[in-house]
């Protein structure tokens, strides 16, 4: 998904095939709301042709019937709420000019191949190939590409997307924004620690960093959730995201609320690599002892956990700046 992103955020492709991409997680607030239905991952809008494609992104398929089916109810509610996309990102767009996108990984590209060409040579096939593109992630690579078999209406798309493109073509960095969908133990390590935390740190006026206050991570979620809404609809689902990501937190005993717009880190340490190991450590260990049922599932569990503790590869992405970071006296918990 955030290779999709990185791809049509200001690069060649963008520029040539006159695609931008937009926002994450299109209708959000509807294809979350009921079970059963189903919304598409990125947006992506190119403003000269009044087109629009939307791209579901799989990391894994293990039915491709199914998943097609997915895209397609993710394609009706595209299609149910067109003209509620249309004001709220204030752009009359025009359903006969999408296109939808099923991006894979390389390896489930011969599965979904077949799944396309068993579906084509029946009389009454249970999903419209014609109707869907698919696009080809290579992890080792990182390039994504389209299936020969399929094509857009957009000749540049057509011949940079059959070449590949991938990271060797990005002229700079970009970071997706996150997800209105984004686990709630992600948000508090990406946004809390990662972004309050941090710039606690570096305010020498702040006695005590690790008390957060919570209309900063209120603006936080505002500034990094991209979602293709009015303001005061994202206001709405923002809170009741941060509500969620507050309740999580306190579940697993991570923060404290110590008034009614403040929380306080519940860790050792001062230095944001150790406060996002010791949290992430309080985090597994409450976890496992939550999930662990009988002893089968507690010693499952606990050789997961001993697993995790090894390979906290999700927080790699801050332990590069960490030298840069004051270190504050005190290792309370």
């Amino acid at each position: 998904m955030k290779q999709c992103a990185k791809s049509f955020a200001q690069t060649d492709l963008s520029q040539r095939s006159g695609y931008e991409f937009y926002f994450a997680e299109p209708l959000i607030e509807f294809g979350s709301a009921k079970k059963g239905s189903h919304n598409f991952d990125l947006f992506l809008y190119n403003e000269g042709e009044n087109r629009a494609i939307f791209v579901e992104c799989k990391s894994s398929i293990a039915d491709v019937k199914k998943t097609i089916r997915e895209v397609g109810l993710a394609r009706d509610l595209v299609l149910e709420k067109t003209d509620y996309l249309s004001e709220a990102i204030d752009i009359e767009l025009d359903p006969n000019r999408f296109e939808y996108v099923l991006c894979i990984s390389e390896k489930d590209k011969m599965k979904v191949i077949e799944s396309m060409k068993a579906q084509g040579q029946k009389p009454q096939p249970k999903y419209d190939i014609d109707r869907i593109k698919v696009w080809v992630y290579a992890p080792r690579s990182q390039l994504i590409q389209l299936l020969l078999e399929c094509s857009h209406e957009n000749s540049a798309l057509n011949e940079m997307l059959h070449a590949g493109f991938g990271d060797q073509n990005l002229h700079r960095q970009y970071e997706l924004p996150y997800c209105y969908s984004t686990n709630p133990y992600r948000l508090i390590q990406l946004a809390i620690i990662g972004e309050c935390y941090r710039k606690n740190l570096f305010d020498d006026g702040i006695e005590d960093p690790k008390i957060i206050q919570k209309s900063m991570v209120f603006s936080t979620l505002m500034a990094n959730i991209s979602l293709g809404v009015s303001d005061d609809r994202k206001a709405r689902m923002v809170t009741e995201k941060l509500r969620t990501v507050l309740e999580y937190g306190q579940r697993y005993q991570l923060f404290d609320e110590v008034s009614a717009d403040a929380i306080r880190l519940n860790c050792r340490g001062s230095r944001l690599r150790a406060v996002l190991e010791n949290i992430d450590a309080k985090f597994i260990e409450r976890w496992v002892d939550e999930k662990a049922g009988t002893e089968g599932e507690r010693l499952a569990l606990e050789d997961y956990r001993k697993s995790a503790m090894r390979d906290q590869s999700t927080l790699s992405e801050f332990f590069r700046r960490d030298d840069t970071y004051p270190d504050r006296d005190g290792s309370d918990v």
